[in-house]
């Protein structure tokens, strides 16, 4: 039996104990909450996001129909207002106008490129199962059978395109393979180049490389419950002001004198 703070894990609690093991005990075992605003990059995410789980539940809800862009917009323009206009988001001198203009623009690289073609069978699919012997929670974007096989899919917003390596040290795909029992995974990202662009990246995972992320899992799921929090690498990149929202209670507290 595992002393799990939330009583399960997700992707991005185990992505924080591995990359600092003390920032998870100070968020998730000692609570401490840090005041933190989403930014505009994670709004225009949230925004694509929205868009696309939409779009596919309007699919799945018509057997399957393809959806009109426009319709989608309209259906969709409640869910966006509420992201930009939320008083917890910063959009860094843009306007929710602009926010949403652009989060339009990059659902529409993923609708010309993918809403002819996918064939999904689930949209943000939530999931509560045990990997070995650990309780794990999470949502998978989707499920798409257009390859001819069942694929499991993240989507993802980036400034850089997601590779084969970047799929296969993925703790979050390799969770959603896990539990779906399929080692066939995707990675469908819009890139924010200047003319925004969609790739996609398939891998499947090895039994073997499986058989390593649930042990992974479990190690981690052990030392959580042990109270084993040590500090990252003083050089890590996670180890600064900039990225860390508990930096001032754990190194930045020993001053500089």
């Amino acid at each position: 039996m595992y002393n799990l703070p939330k009583q399960f894990l997700s992707a991005s609690q185990i992505n924080k104990y591995l990359t600092c093991p003390r920032q998870y005990e100070l968020e998730y075992v000692k609570g401490i909450v840090v005041p933190k605003k989403s930014n505009y990059n994670m709004c225009v995410g949230s925004g694509v996001h929205k868009y696309v789980e939409n779009h596919l539940k309007a699919m799945l809800q018509s057997n399957g129909e393809p959806q009109n862009y426009t319709d989608i917009l309209s259906f969709t323009a409640a869910d966006i207002t509420a992201i930009t206009n939320n008083p917890e988001v910063d959009l860094e001198g843009q306007t929710p106008e602009a926010t949403i203009d652009y989060a339009q623009k990059l659902y529409n690289t993923w609708y010309k490129e993918l809403a002819s073609t996918i064939l999904p069978s689930s949209s943000e699919k939530k999931f509560e199962d045990v990997i070995g012997d650990v309780p794990v929670m999470g949502f998978i974007d989707y499920i798409d059978y257009s390859s001819g096989k069942p694929e499991v899919c993240d989507l993802k917003v980036v400034d850089k395109t997601k590779t084969i390596t970047d799929a296969a040290n993925s703790v979050q795909l390799a969770m959603y393979s896990i539990v779906e029992k399929n080692p066939c995974v995707r990675f469908d990202s819009v890139v924010k180049t200047k003319t925004p662009k969609l790739t996609q990246v398939r891998y499947e995972f090895s039994k073997g490389e499986l058989q390593y992320y649930t042990d992974l899992i479990g190690e981690v799921a052990t030392n959580i419950s042990a109270g084993n929090f040590p500090r990252c690498k003083p050089d890590s990149w996670s180890c600064t002001s900039t990225w860390c929202s508990f930096f001032k209670d754990c190194r930045g507290s020993y001053g500089k004198e």
